[in-house]
């Protein structure tokens, strides 16, 4: 028996190697091998153009983030983010997703506009996030706001990214921060990097959950 995580059912390489594992275990090595580079059975059958992927609500009170989250589009969204501890919902829309996970307060969805992070977040997807972020940020993909500069690929002050950090040893033996990496997925774009005296120029401002 093999288990898969549930987050890894919408990552390629993740359930490559669940595959590929599958493929060792009865010993069909030619397909195991196919199964290293080659993606394309993981695109399936593909949505229909005017196929929804949330439909828009008016919910009672008592159901919010239950079985509906609030859409936030993000180029207007200066005001909805002015504590990472709290997402201001007083004026979206809200929308019913079609997902497995368990919603909570903090979660929202929004729209990633650009190929940067293609092929895990086409461009023009919508996406659930959930704020704040919590534990370690190293890794994980983030909704970062660029509080005094612009994403270069879009122009805006959000930008979604993989958050990667670097750490030095000072002199008393302590680690620290010396850089911030803001990585895309896609190689043809540069990533964003920050020295640490320079992180307060962002602001993580919530973690990707699920491409919807």
């Amino acid at each position: 028996m093999i288990e898969i995580a549930v987050s890894d059912l919408h990552d390629p390489d993740e359930m490559a190697q669940h595959f590929r594992r599958l493929a060792g275990y009865l010993r069909l090595d030619d397909l195991r091998e196919r199964l290293r580079d080659d993606r394309s059975w993981f695109d399936g059958e593909e949505r229909a153009a005017d196929e929804p992927v949330f439909r828009i609500v008016t919910p009672d009170p008592e159901r919010r983030y239950i079985d509906c989250v609030p859409l936030i589009p993000l180029e207007a969204a200066a005001g909805a983010f002015g504590d990472p501890q709290y997402l201001a919902d007083g004026e979206w829309d809200w929308v019913e997703i079609d997902t497995v996970r368990k919603l909570r307060e903090g979660m929202f969805v929004a729209q990633v506009v650009g190929r940067s992070m293609e092929p895990r977040i086409p461009d023009g997807a919508y996406c659930l996030f959930a704020a704040p972020v919590t534990g370690s940020r190293k890794g994980k993909i983030v909704l970062v706001e660029l509080r005094d500069a612009f994403d270069p690929e879009t122009g805006e002050r959000y930008t979604v990214k993989r958050y990667e950090s670097e750490k030095a040893a000072s002199e008393d033996g302590a680690w620290r921060h010396v850089r911030v990496t803001l990585k895309p997925e896609n190689p043809e774009f540069e990533p964003i990097e920050l020295a640490v005296e320079d992180e307060e120029r962002l602001r993580v401002v919530a973690e990707l959950v699920e491409v919807l």
